[in-house]
């Protein structure tokens, strides 16, 4: 460790019963220089030496570590090559401990989970199926009922009609322009609602969309929505 010239002393409770073979050195960088630094080499006792350790020899190793630091300028400097060499014991194998929850095994059994079983009717709920043909012709209430659903999506039509129908709630944004109070004051008023989008995909590879939109014209007519819808058909690729 790296401390003081002046405090080596003051760590002898922790320096002489826990480390033996303790050298110091006098740093030479001026930084370390300027504060009287110096480092403190040993080699850490065991618990077992430690426990044979008697108090006569922790306050030889006392009266020692003081001769070591009576005077900074007797320190020898620290050499550019090693003066001492500690052998470190051989360690075993590396051996890679988890102790954080088993994942793999709580994914297996999260399906059997109450709690996850009970979350599953709202995360991963079933889509309706519906079949069958209705007793009597359906109305346009009945058909608005159904598309907003989602319960007319899928196969429909045949030969050159066969197509698949995908119906989705889109959001609508109404904007109206009024003249203010003051002259030529204009007022903007906007209204969002929701609204229906038809997708279809023929056998041919045409496909269509079928909207609500408004006219791009300007005049009377301009921003009115159209009350019939719009359908933009586009041609297969040749």
């Amino acid at each position: 460790m790296i401390v003081p010239f002046e405090r080596v002393i003051d760590c002898k409770g922790v320096l002489t019963p826990h480390f033996r073979d303790k050298t110091i050195y006098r740093l030479t960088e001026p930084e370390t220089a300027a504060y009287k630094q110096v480092a403190v080499l040993a080699v850490r006792r065991s618990r077992q030496d430690r426990e044979k350790l008697t108090e006569f020899a922790v306050q030889q190793g006392n009266h020692k570590l003081r001769d070591l630091t009576r005077c900074y300028d007797e320190i020898p400097e620290m050499p550019d090559s090693p003066a001492r060499v500690f052998a470190v014991p051989v360690s075993g194998p590396a051996k890679l401990e988890y102790r954080g929850l088993p994942l793999d095994l709580i994914e297996d059994l999260l399906t059997s989970s109450p709690a996850w079983l009970q979350a599953q009717r709202v995360t991963h709920a079933p889509k309706a199926q519906v079949s069958g043909r209705p007793l009597i012709p359906l109305h346009k209430g009945h058909v608005g009922l159904l598309c907003t659903s989602s319960l007319l999506n899928g196969c429909f039509g045949r030969e050159k009609d066969l197509h698949l129908s995908f119906w989705e709630s889109v959001k609508v944004v109404d904007r109206v322009e009024e003249e203010g109070g003051s002259p030529g004051a204009m007022v903007i008023r906007e209204r969002e609602r929701f609204s229906q989008r038809l997708t279809l995909l023929y056998g041919d590879g045409r496909f269509a969309l079928l909207s609500e939109k408004t006219n791009a014209k300007e005049g009377d007519d301009a921003k009115r929505p159209r009350q019939d819808g719009d359908a933009d058909v586009c041609e297969t690729n040749p």
